[in-house]
């Protein structure tokens, strides 16, 4: 063992050292399928912004997290890892990160408050650059270390929850650091939150549970582009798909999109399978449960974990059991309820989380985001505190490696396909 993995040993708090050759074969895996991150962006990282900079990586914690994590390390960054939520950590990719000399606090399963100390552990090593997902390591320096947090010269953020929560800090005067909204560049959102979270969910939730999808209704609640990105690919498999939403424009949109729109009363009483994709708290609580049919599935595709609201479920059920693995029953008064993933992310909790080529677009964003941040911070003009959109030319520059990795190449404009408001104005094109 090196001795920077020896020292990273030392440091970190993971479950099982042993299993690191599995985490290395999932590594290498996705950087196989990882053109723009193992390339263009590995060669921009290159110019010395990150050396010696350190960067804490807080995403769900398995094989393209763990390829972000390297490709940031190679660049010179010191960098240290937690996982954003205790069940989507893969315990055999923990400890290839920490062969690699990369410090982790993350096991698989961790209690709620064994999570938060590892976020604190994270924290603690004092990151200049944060990575993160939901704002979680953000919010709890924020409110848990002030010091740690003042110092921090910058964050991106990989959620649409942990945008919106870096939104209200910077409205509270909490945000004294630069932000890139990651979430909202199109490389992210149009494909990781629709195509990669619905091909993902879909996935999870067949293999959890064994079923077949054609003619049964699937009722997702929220219409964003995670929301639209599962109706989607229930429908294409022959779902009925109905959409809950409190947005009458999302509704409409819904609606116009092809599926059935409800109430959540109304559509609860119909549904075989339930979707939450809210990126809020309690979409499905114990106000609903008399709304449930008898043999519904429950699965979590939103930030929290609380989006189905489990505990409060569960304080209903009159027994429970483990039915299948990941697939727990509730018995409420007369009725068997079905929650995946203990009401965790289920395509990741339950799953293997998005496909690798969309994360390979996710990812170029967050190392491209923090990147801007440490060169324009090495460079004496960091950017100002708020939140920042992420640049249209990297996400130009990121579509068009992708583009390019699979043999695809582009048209220009030439000058006399353009509007101008010269040929309008007679004289002016002569002239």
């Amino acid at each position: 063992m090196s001795s920077g993995a020896s020292d990273a040993a030392a440091w970190s708090r993971i479950a099982e050292p042993a299993r690191a050759a599995s985490g290395h074969q999932a590594i290498e895996w996705a950087r196989r399928r990882s053109p723009v991150l193992d390339g263009m962006v590995r060669r921009r990282l290159s110019d010395g912004s990150l050396e010696g900079r350190r960067v804490a990586v807080v995403v769900h914690l398995e094989a393209k997290t763990a390829l972000l994590a390297t490709v940031l390390a190679d660049a010179g960054a010191v960098v240290v890892a937690a996982g954003s939520n205790p069940w989507s950590t893969r315990d055999d990719v923990a400890a290839a990160l920490v062969e690699r000399g990369i410090q982790v606090h993350a096991t698989r399963g961790s209690t709620v408050e064994e999570w938060e100390k590892d976020l604190l552990a994270v924290a603690d090593t004092g990151p200049e650059f944060i990575i993160d997902d939901g704002a979680e390591l953000t919010i709890r320096m924020a409110r848990d270390r002030p010091e740690q947090y003042a110092a921090v010269r910058g964050v991106s953020e990989e959620t649409t929850t942990g945008v919106a929560r870096l939104v209200q800090l910077h409205e509270r005067d909490g945000l004294p650091m630069p932000a890139i909204a990651a979430n909202d560049a199109k490389l992210k959102h149009l494909f990781d939150n629709r195509y990669g979270t619905g091909q993902s969910t879909v996935q999870a939730i067949l293999q959890l549970t064994n079923l077949r999808l054609p003619g049964k209704r699937v009722v997702v609640v929220g219409y964003g582009w995670v929301g639209r990105g599962i109706a989607t690919y229930c429908a294409g498999l022959g779902a009925r798909v109905t959409a809950v939403e409190v947005d009458p424009v999302k509704a409409l949109e819904a609606h116009t999109d092809g599926h059935d729109v409800a109430d959540i009363a109304a559509a609860l009483a119909a549904a075989d399978i339930v979707i939450t994709a809210t990126g809020g708290l309690r979409a499905v609580s114990e106000g609903h449960a008399a709304a449930l049919r008898d043999g519904v599935v429950l699965a979590n595709a939103g930030h929290h974990d609380h989006e189905i609201d489990v505990p409060a479920l569960r304080a209903l059920a009159v027994a429970e059991e483990e039915v299948r693995p990941g697939v727990t029953q509730l018995d409420l008064d007369g009725k068997h309820v079905y929650v995946l993933a203990e009401g965790a992310l289920v395509n990741i909790a339950g799953g293997l989380g998005h496909p690798i080529e969309i994360m390979d677009l996710s990812f170029s964003v967050q190392a491209l985001g923090c990147h801007l941040l440490a060169a324009a911070d090495a460079s004496g003009e960091p950017l100002p505190p708020g939140v920042h959109d992420f640049p249209v030319e990297l996400d130009d520059a990121i579509a068009r490696a992708k583009l390019a990795s699979r043999g695809i190449s582009l048209d220009a404009l030439d000058v006399s396909q353009t509007d101008t408001l010269s040929e309008l104005f007679s004289g002016e094109e002569a002239s």
